[in-house]
């Protein structure tokens, strides 16, 4: 084996290294977003996401659908989640759906 062939192998060798402590890196970020997932009462889209274990595409089709509840600040984008709502959400009992606006514009209306 010639030197090239074998300064080749340690390259190669050092970029699968990196791509390991990269995969490492993240799957340790995952595992540490899981395990204080239970300690937290409000939620951003990503963690919410992870909670429901959906893609967060979908929890913004959900809150525009409005088939869960969720807050936001008056002026900013970013919208949080409670715990409670998102139970409520994967236990069926959906909160404040478009039906249920629709029902209470209605009887807003009669008055």
């Amino acid at each position: 084996m010639d030197a090239s062939d074998f300064i080749s192998k340690i390259d190669r060798l050092e970029l699968i290294v990196l791509e390991l402590a990269k995969k490492q890196d993240a799957f340790i970020k995952k595992a540490l977003m899981k395990l204080s997932l239970n300690n937290k009462d409000v939620y951003s889209s990503e963690e919410a996401a992870e909670f429901l274990s959906i893609e967060v595409k979908y929890i913004y089709q959900l809150t525009h659908q409005r088939k869960i509840r969720y807050s936001k600040k008056k002026g900013q984008k970013k919208i949080y989640f409670r715990k409670t709502d998102l139970l409520d959400y994967l236990n069926g009992e959906i909160i404040s759906t478009a039906e249920d606006l629709d029902n209470t514009n209605a009887t807003l209306w009669k008055k």
